[in-house]
């Protein structure tokens, strides 16, 4: 028996069904999502059965762990014998090819270009369990609004951008000893890391995050705010911080790109702003040498209040820019979402 509730759309919103086009809903691909509906709520479609959500987890877990096996061992293939010493490295011997790969260099490349393996596992998991395409993970348009996630990009590149300049500016005056330069040729391989990489793995982790996982745990609870929730926590010890100030920080980040995803209907500004943190603090630590990916150590207040500010103001530019640009935050249109509660307002 089919789930009542399934087809339900937020409140004081007038929806309208796909055409059925004479088959049963529920065989239907991808399955029918009702006009009005928000972000959150994309996995709540006419497939959508009380057992999905459980189901799509646990084929995703399985299937992140197998994309990542995977990728693993294409990416270290790809070093030992496509990586800079060409066709001599497979003659390397087995201490010389561990020394390669655990260079900092490979160790920077590997730590961000493993995650972009889940990208399929979330494609996968949307298509096979949810009945939907990959595009709803994106957002209620079913494809990337590429005109925005330029503009968030910018926005994105100027806030921590700034950021970043008033750090340097503030360790400089304060007599903070600044490293060696390493040179072009190692600077350059981080600078292509941080543009080239970065973006892919950014994306990667808000499609998980803030897509995938929010809209399969609010499918249940119907509020986005739990999920919310549950998934910033996931995200926060997913990175390995050990300091509790940068757990606040971390998790600040991720209900704020949380937020601004259902504010605006779509994953760009959150992708924008992942991008542009992790791509500017490789190019300024890339200054002093290849930045290590060692997370644990204690942090100052200091160096995490400025974060703090950064992400808030960012969140209020583009949540005003979009408003002001009048995005589609439902399936057909805009609906003003409630900034507490998160639910569309008819």
């Amino acid at each position: 028996m089919s789930d009542p509730a399934a087809n339900t759309p937020p409140d004081g919103v007038e929806t309208r069904a796909a055409p059925s086009a004479g088959r049963t809903p529920g065989k239907r691909f991808p399955a029918p999502v009702p006009e009005g509906t928000p972000f959150h709520l994309l996995a709540r479609n006419s497939a959508h059965r009380w057992w999905r959500p459980a189901v799509a987890l646990l084929v995703f877990l399985g299937l992140a762990v197998l994309a990542s096996l995977v990728g693993a061992v294409l990416l270290v293939g790809m070093i030992l014998f496509g990586g800079p010493l060409g066709s001599f490295t497979p003659m390397l011997s087995p201490d010389s090819a561990e020394e390669l790969l655990s260079a900092p260099l490979t160790v920077l490349f590997l730590s961000f270009a493993s995650l972009v393996a889940l990208v399929p596992p979330v494609a996968l998991t949307a298509r096979w369990v949810q009945r939907r395409g990959f595009g709803t993970v994106v957002g209620v348009l079913g494809a990337p609004r590429f005109h925005w996630l330029g503009e968030a990009a910018l926005w994105a590149s100027l806030v921590f951008g700034a950021l970043f300049a008033m750090s340097a500016a503030l360790q400089s005056a304060a007599g903070v000893p600044v490293l060696a330069f390493p040179g072009w040729r190692v600077y350059l391989a981080v600078a292509l890391t941080a543009l080239l990489v970065v973006p892919a793995q950014s994306a990667a982790e808000e499609l998980v995050f803030r897509g995938l996982l929010l809209q399969t745990l609010t499918a249940w609870l119907r509020t986005p705010w739990p999920g919310i929730v549950l998934s910033s926590v996931l995200f926060l010890f997913a990175h390995g911080y050990t300091d509790p100030l940068v757990w606040g920080e971390l998790f600040l980040m991720a209900a704020s790109m949380c937020w601004l995803s259902v504010r605006t209907g779509g994953l760009e500004a959150a992708v924008a702003m992942h991008t542009a943190n992790n791509s500017l603090s490789l190019l300024v630590a890339g200054l002093g040498g290849v930045p290590s990916t060692q997370q644990a150590g204690d942090y100052q207040v200091i160096q995490v209040l400025p974060m703090a500010v950064a992400i808030l103001l960012y969140t209020w530019v583009i949540d005003r820019r979009a408003a002001r640009r009048g995005l589609d935050t439902v399936v057909g249109g805009r609906i003003r979402i409630s900034p507490l509660t998160l639910a569309p307002r008819g």
